[in-house]
């Protein structure tokens, strides 16, 4: 999925509580997850080093806003507009 759709407000609205560096990787991990069409993998070291972000604000931001699963870290609204999209 290379386009997904963006909403500011809500997206405002469930941030204001992040430091700026926490915001940048919550938008990174969310064009990684369309991107990939997957959850973000577990290692998050990995995933820090990709996204060029430090790894505090990645575990801080997938605690905040994701769950954890065997896959992979996991996003609702994520997976409700692949679906959509897949169908």
């Amino acid at each position: 999925m290379h386009y997904y759709k963006f909403h500011i407000g809500d997206f405002r609205g469930a941030t204001t509580h992040l430091t700026n560096e926490e915001e940048l990787a919550y938008r990174r991990l969310l064009d990684w997850y369309y991107d990939t069409e997957s959850p973000i993998p577990l290692d998050t070291q990995m995933v820090s080093r990709r996204l060029r972000v430090g790894c505090e604000s990645v575990d801080t931001v997938l605690g905040d806003f994701f769950q954890k699963t065997e896959d992979g870290w996991t996003n609702s609204r994520c997976q409700d507009e692949l679906e959509s999209y897949n169908v």
